[in-house]
């Protein structure tokens, strides 16, 4: 429930010059922000400029250079990516530890030529094919599932590779793909519109991730705002509002015309505000809930859960096997399906900005002009799910992976490594 965020290591901006190799002093900056993987670095104020260090001061660096040592190795070499400016440059580090990863390098086009910007990027395995990525998911804890997969122009998907691409696990809010599939249905077909307002309720209140709960009750949305705010931040009152508006069982319909084939797993289809007090650790909701029938499920979410105290939510984990929203690999990629094929023109045709305004990674524009992402996280669950156009062939591909397990804490940068490297290698 909680958004997934990518986690770049540090961002300062810097102007920069078109030329038609970077300059030695680039090449030198690079090999010494090499020697910086290491245990506690020392000498920043030699490196990089005095407005950098304002901004990103020297404990910071080191809280940064450190963990990426300690988790990938020292670098052993580099290459570069992009070399066309005579102060900057991207290039690709490679680690002892069989990773990569990529930096983005501003210097100061004067004086000493200090760094005055830099970007590190997700740390990415060493994988050569997509042969190596279905093993990688295949030998890591808990249970995983893959697809990479294309959209054909006959509505035929299309899997390039897959590992466990029908087994339904726990996806978090990626499930806020089918409110947002519910509300096309509805925008298409002129029962709703972009700029219709509704009104923030207390049943709607939820929790983080996002930032609606923090708004005062009454605060009048337009469905445009909410649904921006459900994708683009997984704002989870966002996704409570339109779960509401929409109905409950309106949106479970979305399931099977989407063509999740475990939609029977999702009913009743809960809000994250249910599914936080179902979770809740101090109380025994959600171990009554999980033994009932379907039916009797949704008479205790209006009769125990609903008025269930909103403060009194706590510690909240576990029960990701059954108090959840669950899809397979082919789930994913069929909802994306329905929404690239009812989003071609019209009003409907906004979902797809809305999808693209968080794309989830660091993704290569050069070779994918159109990303969409949704994703997921919570403990014991990752998801990330992408639709994404290819710039070198036209063709729409959907990207997703998921990971489950209740045992033990995730990695979550390791996971988002590996899917990194998947888009890379999906052309």
């Amino acid at each position: 429930m909680k958004k997934i965020i990518v986690v770049v290591a540090l961002v300062v901006l810097a102007g920069v010059r078109a030329f038609a190799q970077p300059s030695k002093e680039v090449a030198s900056r690079i090999d010494q922000v090499a020697a910086l993987f290491r245990d506690n670095p020392t000498g920043y104020d030699t490196l990089f400029t005095s407005g950098f260090l304002a901004e990103v001061p020297a404990d910071r660096l080191t809280a940064i250079f450190s963990p990426y040592y300690t988790s990938y190795g020292k670098i052993v070499g580099w290459n570069y990516i992009d070399s066309s400016h005579q102060w900057s440059a991207k290039a690709r580090l490679r680690t002892s530890k069989h990773y990569t990863i990529e930096l983005t390098i501003d210097l100061a086009d004067s004086g000493s030529h200090l760094i005055d910007g830099l970007l590190l990027g997700l740390a990415s395995p060493e994988l050569k094919s997509l042969a190596e990525v279905r093993n990688k998911f295949a030998k890591m804890r808990g249970v995983t599932a893959m697809m990479i997969a294309r959209l054909q122009d006959d509505g035929k998907i299309v899997p390039i590779e897959e590992y466990n691409p029908d087994t339904a696990l726990a996806i978090g809010s990626a499930f806020k793909l089918y409110v947002l599939a519910t509300l096309l249905k509805d925008i298409n077909a002129g029962k709703r519109h972009w700029d219709d307002v509704i009104v923030l309720d207390s049943a709607s209140r939820s929790f983080p991730s996002g930032q609606m709960h923090e708004w005062p009750v009454g605060t009048p949305v337009t469905l445009a705002t909410a649904a921006a705010m459900m994708i683009s931040i997984s704002d989870n009152t966002a996704a409570d509002l339109l779960i509401h508006t929409l109905g409950r069982e309106h949106v479970e319909a979305m399931l099977s015309e989407a063509g999740n084939s475990h939609a029977d797993l999702d009913k009743p289809f809960l809000t994250t505000q249910e599914a936080f007090k179902l979770k809740e650790t101090n109380h025994d909701l959600g171990s009554r809930y999980i033994t009932l029938s379907q039916e009797k499920k949704r008479a205790f979410l209006d009769r125990e859960v609903a008025p269930f105290p909103h403060d009194s939510i706590g510690h909240v984990e576990g029960l990701i096997d059954k108090v959840e929203w669950f899809a397979s690999p082919r789930d994913i990629a069929n909802v994306y399906k329905y929404i690239l094929e009812h989003s071609k023109s019209g009003e409907g045709a906004k979902v797809r900005g809305i999808l693209a305004i968080n794309p989830g990674l660091s993704i290569d524009k050069s070779r994918w002009d159109y990303v969409g992402y949704k994703g997921g996280s919570e403990p014991g669950v990752l998801n990330m799910s992408f639709l994404l156009h290819s710039k070198l062939n036209g063709g729409w591909y959907v990207i997703t992976a998921s990971w489950n397990d209740a045992g033990a804490p995730l990695k979550d940068t390791q996971f988002y490594g590996i899917v990194q490297r998947m888009i890379e290698l999906a052309q």
